[in-house]
């Protein structure tokens, strides 16, 4: 009976609510409430901040609870959650978020302290901290956010922008420098960002982890980006779409680099620790970088004064280094750095996999190779004595002072020294042979730069830099030389920039300069020996340039950029006048999408030649030469043009480019081709660079891929065309980083294919090439992993890491070279086919801390 009595009254209930009808027009919601409590026996829990001044108009028609409940969340954006059948808790809808970030310059990447950060609505707000910090907590995802700071361009953001990034980094624009605008902040990786005018700027400080690289080296950085690539894993071997090394201008404040790597080019001679940022063309390149036909490379340290002393030491599997910025006043300051390897008297893991990687088909090599298994002691201790010595090092400083003269002038002195020495001794009961190298390139550097009447910019940059190459291969018995020979190869180059910018306005800046340098090139080959004739080849050049640029650049408010400029040289070598016309343009399609074009003429008088002379040691066999009666000027004709998508966070970019090179010779492109006369052809250059990019939160994807047709027509050599020597048609690349707390992770993999090469037998003691690059070596891939840990101990900065590089240790011959030598068994000659292997697994490990 009670349960029939319940049922009753619980019908009765909701008979009773779903027959009440009840209109509100423009009712206080608190009103509207207190009827619905009455009516439905329900309680409603909210704040009178919530309801305060909301009015509705509701038709309550026999409508259930729950659908009255849904009209009023759409009438009044308010969130109504019933958490039993008698209590509705209102609250405001979850459309807030955390608002915070850091404010940098976008040229100088210094933070920006004090900056105003506030409500646009509310007028409330913050400033910014002396690392350019911010903080204003929850805040509705429709405000909208300003951010105020002198000298630079005003900025808003909607707070949506917050929910894709936490605490991001905002670039602002210098009202001088407004031109030069980060376009895609995180382009790549964190550090690497796009900017408008198709450059890539890498910031070292925020540089996050490499795949198999436990500390940054900005050569090895930059080949994360589609189209730059070194095919002999080197750091210094870097081609864009290519061209050869020696084609890409590289610049260390402002100093033209003719030698950029330690260990045969493994390591990049710049010591990332006081490297600000880099700057990277692959092309469109401003009319103010010359002489060069291929990429640019533009290197900055520090330019700012050191607001208090900071440093830092640190040692990983190769060498030690150290650096110090002081600061002398509020407007003076100095940085300090070096770098010692200390190879030539502990020997890590890391060393010995790159020795037998750059030592190869040496003598070298099978002292460093692990002996036969049938080998005893005694066999050991023999080869051992035999070694006299066997010392290698580099080391690198950089010293540069830093003054702001006034608020609008500074000036900065810069100098680097790089130091690579080799010495190399076999001593066994009847001969002495000794391998002697040093490679040495040092520099200084004078900048001034300032504003004038807010309109003009003037820029005055000084340097000398100098190149030295010193080899020397000796052979003796019972003290007297049998066989000697000798490599020299000195570069001196002595240069002056000076330029002047007009801001029409915001949008409209027009440039003239003028460069001069001053060039010494000399190199000298030699060879006695006791049963050949004598080889002595010497020459110096002296090349005086004389360029007058001047550029044209718009910005528009929607991004679109147009660079226009003209580079006129003339070379006393050659006494002639070229033109160098550029164009550059970038055009915003949508807000997300945009298309982009280049086209340039330029012009190069100074390349590698790749010498071929036998000698015990076999490396670093490049020397410099200037353009003369034999080898003529290089001309490059480049056009490029693609697209580019950028959305929440996902980055997409295709980009399609032509290049033809004329003026290349056999000697500076090394066809292995020994004794051949002189050849001189140009070649053909097609290829696409792909990239697509993710990021989701604190874990990064990218995937790149270049495919490159790269085509040589030398007639002296061969009557059709052929494969260029780095002719890499496909490569592509993928990697991985994800940061959680104080580690961080990345791994990558890398595939391109096999290198062309060209094949040869021996006849009549001769070797007989057969066509040339016909040949294609096996496709090349490796696996890379890094970690690195990040802490802070009572205000000094530690980190340390581990990488692998090629974890599964997979090695393949990325080239091929031919020798000739005596079978010391029958005295007979043979043809001895030298591959140049790709590095084997290669275990890294770094301790830093800086204060």
């Amino acid at each position: 009976m009670k349960k029939i009595v319940l049922l009753m009254f619980l019908f009765c209930t909701y008979y009773t609510q779903a027959q009440i009808s009840k209109n509100f027009k423009e009712t206080p919601l608190e009103e509207v409430l207190n009827e619905l409590s009455k009516t439905h026996k329900l309680l409603f829990s909210f704040s009178n901040e919530i309801v305060k001044n909301i009015k509705v108009t509701l038709d309550i028609d026999n409508s259930s609870l729950d659908e009255i409940l849904v009209h009023l969340k759409a009438l009044t954006n308010l969130e109504f959650k019933k958490i039993s059948e008698r209590q509705v808790i209102i609250s405001y809808p979850n459309n807030k978020v955390e608002i915070c970030g850091y404010l940098f310059d976008n040229i100088t990447n210094e933070p920006l302290p004090f900056a105003s950060v506030f409500l646009e609505t509310k007028k409330t707000g913050t400033i910014t901290n002396e690392k350019g910090f911010f903080q204003l907590g929850d805040i509705s995802l429709d405000e909208k956010i300003s951010i105020q700071y002198i000298g630079y361009t005003n900025k808003t953001i909607n707070a949506s922008f917050f929910k894709m990034s936490t605490c991001p980094r905002i670039p602002l624009l210098s009202k001088t420098t407004s031109l030069n605008e980060v376009l895609i902040v995180e382009y790549i990786t964190k550090g690497i960002d796009k900017n408008i005018d198709g450059s890539f700027t890498i910031t070292n400080k925020e540089l996050g982890i490499l795949p198999g690289h436990s500390e940054p080296d900005v050569l090895q950085s930059i080949q994360l980006v589609p189209g730059i690539h070194s095919p002999d894993e080197s750091a210094s071997g870097i081609q864009i779409r290519g061209g050869s090394p020696d084609q890409n201008l590289i610049l260390w404040d402002d100093i033209k680099m003719y030698n950029t790597g330690h260990f045969f080019g493994m390591i990049s001679v710049f010591n990332p620790n006081i490297i600000k940022d880099a700057k990277i063309f692959k092309g469109g390149a401003d009319p103010k970088y010359g002489d060069r036909i291929s990429g640019i490379i533009d290197i900055s340290s520090d330019r700012k004064v050191p607001e208090k002393l900071n440093g830092g030491v640190g040692i990983n599997g190769t060498h030690a280094d150290m650096f110090l910025k002081i600061p002398v006043t509020n407007t003076i300051g100095i940085v300090l750095s070096g770098r010692r390897s200390y190879t030539d008297f502990l020997e890590t893991p890391t060393y010995t996999a790159l020795s037998k990687k750059v030592f190869q088909n040496t003598k070298i090599i099978e002292v460093l190779n692990p002996l036969p298994l049938e080998m005893d002691d005694d066999d050991d201790d023999e080869i051992l004595e035999k070694i006299g010595k066997n010392n290698f090092f580099f080391y690198d400083a950089s010293a540069k002072l830093i003054l702001d003269v006034t608020k609008n002038d500074k000036v900065m002195v810069s100098s680097i020294y790089t130091n690579n020495d080799l010495t190399f001794e076999i001593n066994d009961d009847e001969d002495v042979i000794t391998d002697d190298l040093e490679i040495k390139n040092e520099g200084i550097s004078f900048s001034w730069k300032g504003t004038k009447k807010n309109h003009f910019h003037h820029s005055l940059k000084a340097y000398y830099s100098r190149y030295n190459s010193d080899y020397l291969f000796t052979e003796r018995q019972e003290l007297i030389i049998e066989n000697q020979s000798v490599r020299k190869n000195t570069v001196k180059d002595i240069g002056v920039d000076l330029n002047i910018t007009y801001d029409f306005n915001s949008k409209n800046f027009l440039t003239f300069g003028y460069q001069y340098s001053d060039n010494d090139v000399f190199y000298t080959i030699t060879k006695e020996s006791e049963f050949e004739t004598p080889i002595n080849e010497s020459n110096t050049i002296n090349n005086k340039t004389n360029s007058i640029y001047t550029n044209y650049k718009i910005i528009l408010e929607n991004k679109s950029f147009i660079n226009i400029g003209l580079r006129t040289s003339h070379y006393s070598i050659i006494n002639k006048l070229y033109l160098e016309p550029r164009v550059n343009i970038e055009y915003p399609l949508t807000k997300s999408l945009r298309v982009k074009a280049t086209g340039e003429l330029r012009h190069q008088p100074i390349s590698q030649l790749v010498e071929f002379e036998e000698t015990q040691l076999r490396l670093e066999n490049n020397l410099w030469v200037y353009t003369n009666n034999k080898i003529p000027i290089l001309e490059s004709t480049q056009f490029s043009g693609g697209l580019l998508f950028s959305e929440n966070d996902w980055n997409f970019e295709i980009d399609g480019y032509y290049k033809n090179i004329n003026g290349l010779t056999s000697i500076t492109n090394g066809f292995n081709v020994i004794n051949s006369d002189l050849s001189i052809g140009e070649s053909m250059i097609y290829g696409i660079d792909i990239l697509l990019k993710k990021r989701f939160k604190d874990f990064r994807t990218w995937l790149g891929y270049t495919f490159n047709d790269i085509e040589y027509t030398f007639p002296e050599i061969q009557e059709t065309p052929f494969p260029g020597n780095n002719d890499i048609t496909h490569n592509f690349r993928t990697s991985n980083s994800y940061t959680f707390k104080n580690w961080e992770l990345s791994i990558g993999w890398l595939w391109r294919s096999g290198a062309p090469f060209t094949d040869a037998d021996l006849v009549n003691e001769e070797i007989l090439y057969k066509n040339t690059n016909t040949g294609r070596l096996p496709a090349y891939h490796r696996l890379d992993v890094s970690t690195i840990y990040r802490f802070n101990i009572k205000g000094w900065k530690g980190s340390l890491g581990v990488s692998i590089q090629n974890i599964y240790n997979r090695k393949v011959p990325l080239s091929v070279s031919y020798r000739l030598d005596d079978n010391s068994n029958n005295g007979e000659i043979e043809l001895n086919k030298l591959q140049q292997k790709s590095i084997g697994i290669t275990p890294n490990a770094f301790f830093r801390i800086s204060f």
